[in-house]
């Protein structure tokens, strides 16, 4: 049996460590969730389309055996700018990970071109042949001081055969920088040397297209 002066030193105890904590008291305040940041990745491709058409010219015989002029022939061309924007973004927890998922299923002629760099590189055997291959990048997001946030982005293959599955990461294709929150960075450039690996999976490797890429990353903190 608890004696009075026991209960009320108790009580004593518990209604002083609820104002300790209402007035925030150095080590007595209640543990915070940790900050997330939104990572995005946003391509922008523009290039020139050209337009041929023809247009018909000759002569037309009449009734009389005459001859009247129809016109001429030539062709016509004409070039218009076209651009494309296509984004992706997840959310991270400070200090962890986020998957982007770029595609489940990619098609065939990408499957050969992951199959022989992971073989190049040594992360896969020759004898080991993609029935399907499906891409994403793996995102860690850390939040630092002055506002400014540190994003690594690896490249991650799942592959499937007769023979079995599996998931590779390749870290040695990973790019990391330090950003300001909120303000967009040009990657693939002075900030950031994008991956081949990387182009790839975001769809503009180089032997894909020739038109002018624009790749950017954003990484906000979220209040």
């Amino acid at each position: 049996m608890i004696s009075p002066a026991l209960a009320t030193m108790t009580r004593v105890i518990a209604s002083l460590t609820l104002v300790l904590l209402a007035a925030g008291w150095p080590g007595a305040t209640l543990a915070q969730p940790g900050k997330q940041v939104k990572v995005s990745l946003d391509v922008r491709q523009s290039g020139t389309q050209t337009r041929e058409g023809v247009r018909g010219s000759g002569r037309v015989t009449t009734e009389r055996g005459g001859m009247r002029p129809s016109g001429r022939v030539g062709v016509e061309s004409s070039e218009r700018r076209v651009t494309q924007t296509s984004g992706l973004f997840t959310i991270v927890q400070d200090g962890g990970e986020s998957t982007l998922v770029v595609a489940s299923s990619v098609p065939y002629q990408q499957v050969t071109f992951y199959r022989d760099w992971l073989t190049r590189a040594g992360m896969l055997a020759s004898s080991v042949q993609f029935r399907d291959v499906g891409t994403s990048l793996r995102v860690r997001a850390t939040v630092l001081p002055d506002n400014q946030v540190r994003v690594r982005v690896t490249p991650s293959i799942s592959w499937f055969s007769a023979d079995g599955a599996g998931v590779i990461e390749a870290t040695q294709a990973a790019m990391e920088l330090v950003v300001r929150s909120g303000r967009p960075v040009r990657i693939g450039g002075a900030a950031a040397t994008v991956h081949e690996l990387t182009r790839e999976i975001l769809g503009v490797g180089r032997r894909q297209s020739t038109s002018e890429t624009l790749l950017t990353l954003t990484a906000t903190v979220l209040d």
